[in-house]
């Protein structure tokens, strides 16, 4: 009998395919590292002005992340993050002001607040669904605010609180810098495990049809409570790194618009891919800061802006991936999204 070589060539059909499918992973892991790289070197290299803004684009980029775990990939519309947010920086002051601690026992002890609150919060509005959902966590927004705006000798009112809370090498600007990007990498590289594990895509079958993961047996409503801790959570980080950038908290950052700022940043960067808010952060951040110094009227601009967004390219900015000379590269590596 003659041996047959059918068996050897397919198995270097898989191999080769199985590399074509590697390359465009490869890819994007490099442009996400040539990426960070860029911000390193923008923080290093940038006026001190000009640098400060991009470190808040990265700190309200790990706040769109958080917030587009419940809004991209599980299909929850909130207008609730603002609290978790908020948390997040005055827990950081006020355990300084009130009780001595240091910076990093607020920092560490901010997400644990975050991930609290979300949950009790998330007991009770994730028992309604889409408005009336919305609505709830509206609510519970604009009850911190009031708090904080009302206890003066607590929370400091409409003043808020600020003070010397960093340490000495974190105060300085560079530094300072340096590690909201470390701690953006941290966290975004957390909620891309997140998102990719099991529990993400039963979260994200759950946004695609409710109801038949009900029937197939899923507990939605304990995937969509698990999802909203752990995006109150990282809200909650996303505000101790605002301290960072401003050594101070005040309640402004609890008001329910805060909430809409990670929702408009999901929506112009792409809300469906995983690095779309981060886009839309930056885009947000900077066009914001440029118009600001433009034009009296930059509401309207960044209003017209979103329209244009939707309407146009409702995938967003992160959407151009998909374009056809990207379909082709992928297509020519084997790769997909």
């Amino acid at each position: 009998m003659l041996p047959t070589t059918t068996e050897p060539s397919a198995t270097a059909g898989v191999v080769r395919a199985r590399r074509r499918r590697g390359s465009f992973p490869a890819l994007r892991a490099a442009l996400a590292a040539a990426t960070v790289g860029a911000l390193v070197l923008a923080g290093a290299l940038l006026p001190l002005d000009d640098a400060l803004v991009v470190e808040n684009a990265i700190g309200l980029a790990v706040f769109a992340l958080a917030t587009n775990l419940l809004l991209g990939f599980g299909g929850l519309v909130s207008f609730g993050q603002a609290a978790f947010y908020g948390s997040g920086a005055y827990v950081v002051m006020l355990v300084w002001q009130h009780w001595g601690w240091s910076f990093w026992a607020g920092f560490a002890l901010a997400p644990l607040v975050g991930a609290v609150l979300a949950l009790g919060i998330g007991l009770i509005a994730l028992r309604t669904r889409q408005l009336y959902f919305a609505l709830l966590t509206l609510a519970f927004t604009q009850l911190a605010y009031v708090l904080a705006q009302q206890q003066h000798e607590f929370t400091g009112g409409d003043n808020g609180l600020f003070g010397d809370v960093l340490p000495r090498w974190l105060a300085d600007a560079r530094q300072g810098y340096m590690f909201t990007l470390a701690v953006a990498v941290v966290c975004a590289l957390l909620l891309w495990r997140i998102v990719n594990s099991p529990f993400g895509l039963v979260l994200r079958a759950t946004r695609e049809n409710r109801d038949r993961m009900e029937a197939l047996g899923v507990n939605v409503f304990r995937h969509q409570l698990g999802a909203f801790v752990i995006s109150g959570a990282f809200c909650a980080v996303a505000g101790a790194l605002f301290v960072v950038h401003t050594q101070s908290a005040y309640p402004q950052l609890l008001e329910w618009t805060k909430s809409g700022e990670p929702i408009l940043m999901a929506v112009i960067g792409g809300m469906f891919a995983f690095l779309g808010p981060v886009v839309g952060a930056f885009v947000y951040t900077l066009g914001h800061q440029w118009l600001v110094q433009h034009t009296a009227h930059w509401q309207l601009v960044l209003g017209a802006v979103l329209l244009g967004v939707v309407l146009l390219r409702p995938d967003g900015l992160a959407g151009l991936a998909s374009s056809r000379p990207w379909r082709r590269l992928r297509s020519r590596n084997g790769g997909d999204e």
